[in-house]
Order: structure tokens, then sequence, then C-alpha cells
């Protein structure tokens, strides 16, 4: 059996490593192509794994802008021409980019045994903090090149359910969700919590889609109960104003920069109470890697996307759903919070991790679906 991955960046190497090895362990020849250059760097990046293909891409400098879309276009089309030629049993394509279902469709029509399947890791432009504009040109014309041509794979995953729900597909039978999974397994926690002081951290990139308000408002808020201290891994272009807000609402700011050794993040994460899982209100995503980083170090969450995340924090209790107008009233219960409690919540957001986001239950997932539909 021979199989093609093809993703456009290398911020779903992860993924990509899982579905390899899957593939592999089922006998299969498996062949990744990807672009030579990294959307999160903005520069050109080596032959890595588990790419066994680069495919020259045209660069791009800004998030939101023309250029982006033409180097999306550019590598769907060159995609498409490095694999045309070639006979596979499944094309497995992770989208974004948006184009890329058009242009595996066109292999598809040509390849009609070939086994499609669509996997839809973000939702672009609807994921991107632009609620006035995600309704007019050119942003109509980007979602529409994916959702136009969603159907013609065999299968589509989605990483929540949230993303079905948006896309009008929950009673499709193509659609199965496949959470992201995680090679790590949490370590043994040494939690060292003060009944009078209450400690958060925030995880990942600091950047536009991120909701700074909310979080200095909320930190203000608990400081009415509680000493507030903010733990920060990672960087990002708002880095600085993220900083700057909360230490005007007289929080302590403790900055680790990137920590990326899983010891040393569940150090600070055994230091914390909650994990913030924040962003800005119209953003559409359902599920974060932030979010996956705080269950596999058994840190509750304060949760503000809606979807997948919101739910497991009602019905599975591993931490508190606080909507942007009830900040004021939360404050108070989470503050009030015991660390018996706490660590209630710490061993039900590991059971939930393992259940749903190992490389395990990644497997699981992929094998229940297949026999599904077969």
């Amino acid at each position: 059996m021979k199989v093609g991955i093809v993703c456009a960046f290398d911020t779903y190497f992860d993924r990509v490593s899982l579905l390899k090895e899957y593939y592999e362990e089922k006998g299969a020849e498996v062949k990744v192509y990807s672009s030579d250059f990294s959307h999160r760097k903005k520069t050109k990046i080596p032959l890595q794994d588990p790419v066994t293909i680069q495919i020259s891409t045209r660069p791009y400098q800004k998030n939101l802008s023309i250029a982006r879309i033409r180097s999306h276009i550019d590598f769907s089309k060159r995609a498409y021409h490095t694999i045309n030629s070639q006979v596979l049993d499944v094309l497995h394509v992770l989208i974004p980019c948006n184009s890329l279902a058009k242009t595996m469709s066109m292999y598809k029509r040509k390849h009609p045994q070939t086994r499609l399947i669509f996997d839809l890791i973000d939702l672009w432009p609807e994921t991107m903090p632009i609620s006035k504009w995600k309704d007019r040109f050119p942003f109509t014309v980007w979602k529409n090149i994916r959702d136009r041509y969603l159907n013609n794979a065999d299968l589509v995953y989605t990483e929540c359910d949230l993303f079905q729900e948006v896309l009008n597909q929950e009673d499709n039978p193509k659609f199965h969700t496949l959470y992201w999974a995680r090679q790590e397994i949490p370590l043994q926690r040494k939690m060292d919590l003060k009944e009078n002081e209450i400690s958060f951290c925030y995880l990942g990139s600091m950047n536009n889609i991120i909701d700074i308000d909310f979080i200095a408002q909320f930190c203000e808020a608990c400081s009415n109960y509680k000493k507030v201290r903010l733990h920060l891994i990672g960087d990002g272009e708002s880095k600085k104003e993220l900083i700057y807000q909360v230490k005007m609402k007289n929080v302590e700011v403790i900055d680790h920069n990137k920590v990326f050794d899983q010891v040393e993040k569940q150090k600070i994460f055994d230091q914390c109470h909650f994990g913030l899982n924040v962003m800005k209100e119209n953003v559409v995503v359902g599920l974060t890697m932030k979010s996956l980083d705080y269950m596999c170090g058994q840190l509750p969450i304060i949760n503000t996307i809606p979807g997948d995340t919101k739910d497991f924090c009602e019905k599975e209790n591993i931490g508190f759903h606080v909507s942007h107008d009830c900040i004021k009233p939360m404050s108070k219960v989470i503050c009030g919070q015991t660390i018996q409690e706490n660590s209630i919540q710490r061993e039900n957001i590991k059971s939930l991790y393992l259940r749903y986001f190992t490389k395990q239950s990644f497997i699981n997932g992929i094998n229940q679906t297949e026999s599904m539909i077969k």
C-alpha cells in the first residue's frame, strides 16, 4: 500500500508524525510532502522528519496578507504536480491550506481509486480575529475554496466537534472527529500551591488571537480576593503588551520564556492553580494545542473558547469556563476553590487526557472510524 501525506505547515508535524507511524505500522510505504517555508518562523527550513519531499514555496511575512494566500495557492498547485504522476492507495491531506481541497480533488478525479482523506486542522479565516471582514472579499473566496470541495473526499477528519457544527456537517457520515494527540504521558506531579495566593499560567504563542483585555480584567478581579501571579511560557508579538497590561493591574508576572522540556514545564505547572486557555470571542476554535499541554501537565484550565473545551469543563470538571460577561462572579468562585478541590480537577484532567489525547487514543480513533465506514 502506498500512502501520501500532504501538509503545508511545520506547526502540524506532530500530527503528521503520528499519521506516518500509523500507516507504516499497517505495512504502508509512506511519503510526506511538505513546504520548505516555515509558517511559524517565516524562514526557509531544512529537510527534517517527518518530511520525505519538500516543495518549494513562496515566502510571506504577514499572516493577514494577500501574499500569504498566494503562497498557499502556489503550494497547493506545486503539491498537485508533485504527486500527480503517482498512483497512491491513500492520500491524506491536512487542511489548511484551503486551496489543497481543490487541487487534491483534481488528483482524486484523475485517480478515482485513491482513498482521499481531508484532515481539517484549522478553519481559515474563521479562526482569525477579523469578525467584520470574514464575510467579505477575499475571505469569502478563501473560505469557499475549501467548503466547495470537502465532499470530494472519501473521509473528512475534523480536529474537534465544533468544526463540524460551523461547517453544518454534523449529520454528514463522511465527517468524523479525530482529536489532536501527543506522544507525552503525564509525569508525576508535586503540587506546590498556597491557599492565600492564586497563580495562573499562560503557555504558548502570545499573538493577535489571545484576549489580553480578558486576561488583565480576570487577574484584576481575582486580586480582590487573593494575591495573583501570572507565569508565562512562550513568546510572541503581543507578549510585551500582555505583560504591560497585567502589571498595570498589580499582578506579578514571572516570565519563563520558551520552555520545551516536559520536566521543566511540569515544575511550573505544579506552582500554578490554573492554565489560561483564552482567545478573543470571534475566534472559532474548539480545542487548542496549549490545552493539551495543560492536560498532560495535569493543570486545570480557565477557558473562554466554545465547543469541545467548554463541554469538557462543564461535564468533566477539569476547570472553569468563564464567559466575558461573568468575570467578576466567576473570579470569586475560582478564588474560593480549596487545594483539595483543585487536586480533584487535576486528576480529572489527567484522566481526560489519557482517554482522548494520547498516541494510543489517536490510533484507536482512526481504527474506530475505519471500522464504521467499511
